[in-house]
């Protein structure tokens, strides 16, 4: 975990959910599939390890925090012409979190030993910056009426991140890979045509 905190055991796999909020601003034509996207903002990805059982017998846990500020361009593409549309493009991250609590458990067949407190600080030898590619589809709900110039519309969107690109740390092969659902809220202006 860092050079002075060394768990016996690794730690295998694990789970989280965490809060992803950006602005987004887009660009589409009417009379096109195409456009393009950008989003900018940050992104958590706080998660659990599972239980791991140290040669002691003792129990460890393991919870991570680690936050970035990401940069995700993506182009837009309408298959239908419709409001359903697909998107994808880079993703470059900037870590600025990489917290930790390690937990240590007495054996239970001992339950007179003394209760070990939970260790917390930075995980060391963290990737500063990260360079990864999503994919996602979105749906486009007008909640405007058509003659309106300002234009509402809520978009649910999902985005799968794969693992490549996505190792937190230098010193191992420990990966994230993150599937990202969400509502987005666009305004804009358009004419009649």
């Amino acid at each position: 975990l860092t050079p002075v905190i060394i768990a016996p055991v690794p730690f295998q796999s694990g789970f989280g959910v965490g809060l992803y909020a950006a602005p987004l601003v887009e660009f589409h034509p009417v009379d096109s599939k195409w456009g393009v996207m950008l989003q900018a903002g940050y992104d958590n990805r706080m998660g659990t390890f599972k239980e791991v059982i140290a040669p002691c017998n003792c129990p460890r846990d393991l919870s991570t925090n680690i936050s970035y500020i990401t940069v995700e361009p993506s182009l837009r593409f309408e298959p239908f012409r419709s409001n359903f549309y697909l998107y994808g493009g880079p993703r470059l991250a900037y870590n600025v979190e990489n917290s930790f609590t390690y937990s240590q458990k007495n054996n239970p067949t001992n339950p007179d030993q003394t209760a070990i407190p939970d260790i917390k600080g930075n995980l060391s030898d963290m990737n500063k910056i990260l360079i990864s590619a999503q994919i996602g589809a979105g749906y486009d709900i007008q909640l405007s009426t058509p003659k309106n110039r300002t234009k509402f519309v809520l978009s649910p969107f999902v985005s799968f991140q794969p693992y490549f690109g996505q190792s937190p740390r230098s010193i191992e092969s420990w990966n994230v890979t993150t599937l990202r659902a969400g509502i987005a809220l666009k305004l804009g202006t358009g004419h009649i045509i």
